[in-house]
C-alpha cells in the first residue's frame, strides 16, 4: 500500500492499485519507465528510516498524472502481450526501445516538453506502432482512447504528438 498525503486537499489516500508486494520496489520500477513518477510523488522518509515505512507526497492533479500513467502502462502490457502472440517477444520489446529512443530524442529537440509531456508521448509512440502492426488483424486503434484520456491534462499539441 501507498500511503500518499495530498498537499492541496490535506489528505491522505491509501493506495494499493499495483502489482507486487513492495510499493518501493514498484516505484522505482515504474520510474525506469516514465521518469515524471518521481515528480508527481515524492518520498517522505520516516524518522528511522525505514524504507517499509515510508510515505509519499503529492497534489490531486500530480497524483491523477500518476494514475493515468500506471494504468496507460497496463494498457500497453496488455497489448504489448497481444503483439508478442502475434509476432514474438522480441518485435514487441523493440516496439518500447524504439519508443524510449523517440522520447530522448524529443527530450533534445523539444526542450520546453516536461517530463510528463515526454512520457505520454512515448506512451503515444508505443500504441502508435501497435495500432499499425494490429490494424492488420483487425484491431481498432487505441489512439484516440489515449487522446481522450489526456486532453484536459496536458497541452493539446502534446496529446495529437503534433510540433
Amino acid at each position: 500500500m501507498l500511503a500518499i498525503y495530498l498537499t492541496d486537499a490535506k489528505k491522505e489516500v491509501q493506495f494499493n492499485d499495483y502489482p507486487g508486494e513492495h510499493p518501493v520496489k514498484f516505484i522505482l520500477d515504474l520510474k525506469k519507465i516514465f521518469p515524471s513518477v518521481m515528480e508527481l510523488l515524492l518520498p517522505v522518509l520516516p524518522e528511522n528510516e525505514n524504507m517499509e515505512e515510508i510515505t509519499w507526497e503529492s497534489t490531486s492533479q500530480d497524483f491523477e498524472l500518476f494514475q493515468l500513467l500506471l494504468s496507460g502502462w497496463g494498457v500497453i502490457e496488455l497489448r504489448l502481450v497481444t503483439i508478442a502472440q502475434f509476432r514474438d517477444k522480441v518485435f514487441a520489446d523493440g516496439i518500447v526501445k524504439k519508443a524510449q529512443t523517440k522520447r530522448k530524442e524529443l527530450a533534445k529537440t523539444q526542450t520546453k516538453l516536461t517530463t510528463v509531456e515526454l512520457d505520454y508521448l512515448m506512451m503515444h509512440e508505443i500504441h502508435a506502432q501497435i495500432d499499425a502492426e494490429l490494424v492488420e488483424v483487425g484491431e481498432k486503434f487505441y489512439l484516440p482512447i489515449l487522446r481522450d484520456l489526456w486532453k484536459n491534462k496536458i497541452s493539446l499539441n502534446v496529446v495529437e504528438a503534433k510540433f
